[in-house]
């Protein structure tokens, strides 16, 4: 049965008020986003995404919900069920889920939304996915380019991925605004669009940098939700910030003994020294080409 809970992001005029003097967000998170729609399935495998195409491409995402960063490991959504001793499968085969490691401090949807799962025995053929070591500000910022990818059809080999724009990082957010529940950590980065947005089923996909037609480019986030209005209108997509978990994933990993593996994490954003390098470099070509032309 698909997992159809909404939880309700409406938020308080007092929360509101306090926004103010802090992070800057987006009118869309504080007057628009009302729900967080799990992207879970345990019987339907992952769909096209909403505005997206087809591809072969991208063989780490696995239509059972899941992004194999490394021969014996994944990454996936937390409220994915995907347990000891289940399958696990994408482009470089089927393989058993040997163990399963919970994000710190992980709760009720949408709290720490992540799981690390290694795997038996090794996909040898699977690379080692570059990680995206890169913390964004909280609160909105311009638009980074990302792509995202879904698991698609195991009968046809094909995935879905489509191009969108992430433009905020929020924390921290309340699931029930004035209710009973207290505000819970979520590392969420956000695509706001009513073209392109993850469904039913694409928990657990992929959060790509860059507009990209393959994984070579770093990957930034794992899908957790889709994002819907107040009048249950999809607006956009949930990823889980990998880059916020860093130092767990780390630690979990090299506690685990049955291999020595370890991600590869690097920054989509260059240093400002090379940037400034990169634009000296530039002047100083121009001014020999003018001197030349003189």
């Amino acid at each position: 049965m698909q997992d159809n809970r909404i939880l309700n992001m409406r938020q308080t005029k007092a929360h509101k008020a306090d926004c103010g003097a802090g992070p800057r967000h987006s009118l869309a998170t504080h007057q628009a986003l009302a729900t967080l729609v799990l992207t879970a399935s345990l019987a339907l495998p992952a769909q096209a995404i909403v505005g997206g195409n087809s591809t072969s491409a991208f063989a780490a995402v696995g239509p059972t919900n899941g992004v194999q960063v490394a021969p014996d490991w994944v990454l996936t959504a937390l409220h994915v069920v995907l347990n000891p001793g289940n399958f696990y499968s994408n482009g470089y085969g089927i393989r058993t889920v040997a163990a399963r490691y919970d994000a710190p401090n992980a709760g009720s949807f949408p709290q720490n939304d992540l799981a690390l799962l290694r795997l038996a025995p090794a996909a040898t053929l699977a690379p080692y996915l570059q990680i995206s070591s890169d913390l964004f500000p909280e609160g909105s910022f311009a638009g980074v380019a990302a792509t995202i990818v879904s698991g698609g059809n195991p009968g046809n080999g094909q995935r879905g991925f489509a191009s969108t724009s992430i433009t905020e990082f929020v924390p921290v957010i309340d699931p029930d605004g004035s209710g009973p529940r207290l505000p819970v950590t979520a590392n969420y980065l956000l695509s706001f669009s009513s073209s392109v947005y993850v469904e039913g089923g694409d928990s657990g996909g992929a959060l790509f940098s860059g507009q990209v037609m393959d994984a070579t480019s770093p990957l930034l986030g794992i899908t957790s939700a889709r994002l819907e209005n107040e009048q249950r209108v999809p607006i956009g997509s949930a990823f889980v910030a990998l880059a916020a978990y860093r130092s767990w994933i780390d630690e979990r990993m090299a506690a685990d003994l049955a291999d020595n593996q370890m991600l590869t994490w690097v920054s989509a954003v260059p240093e400002p020294g090379s940037l400034l390098l990169w634009a000296l470099g530039l002047v100083l070509v121009g001014g020999a080409v003018r001197r030349r032309l003189a």
